[in-house]
């Protein structure tokens, strides 16, 4: 993260890539993802973030996603075919994810998509995936729901947050032998999902958060109130999971009120603005992520990714965890159609590859571990806990922490 970019700089430049990659794509509706054995491109569709307070975090996945395809389109396609995004922009509305989801399925004939940043769009879109019955891989979204109500069409390459509230849990056992914890979460579907989580893993062991505080991630600068509460409920860990920025400001909240306890959160204390606003406070906060690159990569697929990555981006990625999860999940997808013999039938060969993740994806080594056949029909979440890796903030860099 040597790297610093300002918001507006981070935004014109992902809606360069989304004019480019829309205009790529709009000319080709004529090239059916049917998997036909003609060389028409193989389309798969992106429905993630462009522009809203996302947009930042979801570039990350695009650009993971991007790598993908273009490694595979290097080594000759799929099936001798060229793969083909077809990116679309939900503008962080639930109402338009939807309508993209429609197009995907009944305009655009993609064969399968990827996206699932932002948690609020996705928990829109999963049911009408459903409907529609084309694969979908959700690489970010952390609400259990985001893959289940979208069942058996959805796939989850994310961290689920009951499984991150679980591997939290012992870590907070573990290193900080305590059980006093109070969630501090954005009033979105990623901090409800997050706070619920693990609510529900204390519940498990007969135990109860301290105190529950909400805050409006995209507005709220002050945090004072919430923080207090916590402190005064006698919280000795704080379960972070607001986004950047908003995560920065209750550092600053902590500080003002002279507290200072552990932090734990996920994506959004990975966050640079974390650092923006936070500023020195973010030191030694802990980010659980399935990634980090600001160290030397001992994964082969790891080392290539970064490699290509970096390569055409200038830079790291800036939130490791939805680039290898974008990554991964986009090649999981890929493999499980190499491995379907596609017969022209857009219907049949969708449920064909949706069967192959299921039953036949067989190994796929990729940037976060190794993986043996990552799905089953009952279980569609390939990140477990141990797939996680803790990082945390030294030195104004997001580094592996010695606690694991």
């Amino acid at each position: 993260m040597s790297k610093r970019y300002n918001l507006k700089v981070w935004c014109a430049a992902w809606m360069a890539v989304m004019v480019l990659a829309l205009a790529g794509c709009g000319g080709n509706k004529a090239a059916s993802g049917n998997g036909d054995k003609s060389d028409k491109p193989i389309l798969i569709g992106m429905s993630t973030e462009a522009t809203g307070d996302n947009a930042m975090n979801s570039i990350n996945l695009y650009q993971g996603v991007q790598i993908a395809v273009d490694q595979i389109n290097a080594k000759g396609g799929l099936h001798g075919r060229t793969v083909e995004l077809v990116v679309r922009d939900t503008e962080q509305n639930p109402t338009r994810g939807i309508s993209i989801i429609r197009d995907f399925g009944q305009k655009e004939g993609v064969l399968g998509a990827v996206g699932g940043f932002y948690s609020t769009v996705m928990l829109a879109q999963s049911p009408i995936i459903m409907d529609e019955k084309f694969p979908f891989v959700v690489a970010t979204s952390n609400v259990p729901a985001s893959v289940e109500s979208g069942m058996p069409w959805t796939f989850g390459v994310r961290m689920n947050a009951n499984i991150t509230a679980q591997y939290a849990l012992q870590f907070i056992n573990k290193y900080f032998a305590t059980d006093k914890i109070a969630i501090l979460h954005e009033n979105g579907g990623y901090g409800k999902g997050a706070a619920a989580a693990m609510t529900k893993a204390l519940e498990e062991k007969g135990l109860k958060p301290v105190a529950v505080e909400s805050f409006d991630n995209a507005k709220d600068k002050d945090m004072t109130a919430q923080v207090n509460h916590a402190k005064e409920a006698g919280a000795e860990v704080i379960y972070l999971f607001g986004q950047g920025a908003g995560n920065g400001y209750v550092l600053q909240a902590m500080d003002k009120l002279g507290w200072k306890v552990p932090i734990v959160g996920e994506n959004g204390m990975a966050n640079k603005g974390v650092q923006e606003v936070g500023q020195q406070l973010a030191e030694g906060t802990y980010a659980i992520q399935t990634a980090n690159f600001n160290v030397d990569q001992t994964r082969e697929p790891a080392a290539a990714f970064l490699k290509d990555f970096t390569a055409k981006f200038g830079h790291i990625p800036t939130t490791f965890a939805s680039a290898a999860q974008g990554y991964d999940g986009a090649m999981m997808l890929f493999q499980a159609i190499e491995r379907t013999e596609l017969t022209g039938n857009l219907k049949k060969d969708r449920e064909a590859v949706k069967n192959t993740l299921e039953t036949n994806l067989g190994q796929y080594s990729g940037v976060i571990k190794d993986w043996d056949q990552a799905f089953t029909k009952d279980n569609h979440d390939a990140i477990d806990v141990h797939s996680y890796l803790m990082s945390v903030w030294k030195d104004g860099k997001l580094v592996v922490s010695d606690k694991q």
